[in-house]
């Protein structure tokens, strides 16, 4: 069997997978008539944020080592990435009018394009991920070692504020498989200070529901 390459947007694409659809469930269930409706709009406006310096970050550190291989390819994402940038302009637009409306009615009807344009931003990133995890991947794959590939990982990791690392960590560790949390906190454990493994592992320990975490604790134990 050949063995499994590093797939460096695995992870974060399931921890923005899982932005996704938890924002989603949170603005259906909204009444936008109502001005408390602003409480599922900072979710919103976080998810486009996150999005697009996850755009900006491939841009600057996945897209440059392809272009020499092919520019066709990396013109194609490039293009993606301007299409994204657009959908998320839109939804901001959308939010700054409900945020101005002078009415219960003028909210309702501007929420309902906020959910038609969300869907559309869904949509629109669920194919752009997947075609990363294809098309992109089998690029870097084939011409680049793993190491390499973690190499571009750390250039973007490092970017990357402490807060919203740690928050981005969140997500990720609620979306990944038991499977992957333990690859995650062994790496961590290994290549880490203690400190930061501890605090890892805290993490999984508010966020995995109960029968979860103790299947990663035991497989960490074995470890």
């Amino acid at each position: 069997m050949q063995q499994q390459r590093y797939n460096v947007f695995n992870q974060i694409h399931k921890g923005l997978r899982g932005m996704l659809y938890d924002t989603a469930l949170r603005l259906q269930q909204t009444d936008f008539s109502q001005p408390q409706a602003s409480q599922a709009l900072e979710p919103l406006h976080q998810v486009l944020v996150y999005f697009d310096d996850h755009a900006e970050h491939e841009d600057r550190c996945i897209l440059p080592h392809i272009h020499k291989h092919s520019a066709q390819l990396v013109d194609e994402f490039e293009k993606d990435h301007e299409v994204d940038h657009r959908l998320t302009q839109t939804l901001f637009g959308h939010i700054q009018e409900w945020e101005t409306a002078n009415s219960a009615s003028q909210r309702e009807a501007i929420g309902q394009q906020i959910l038609f344009a969300f869907n559309d931003f869904i949509a629109f990133n669920l194919y752009h991920m997947n075609k990363e995890e294809t098309v992109l991947i089998d690029l870097l794959w084939q011409h680049y070692t793993d190491a390499d590939i973690q190499q571009m990982q750390q250039a973007i990791l490092q970017s990357i504020p402490p807060q919203t690392l740690m928050a981005e960590s969140r997500w990720m560790m609620r979306s990944i498989n038991d499977k992957e949390v333990i690859g995650w906190l062994s790496g961590v454990k290994q290549e880490a200070p203690a400190f930061v493994y501890d605090t890892f592992l805290q993490m999984a320990q508010e966020e995995l529901p109960a029968e979860r975490l103790a299947n990663v604790q035991a497989a960490l134990a074995l470890a």
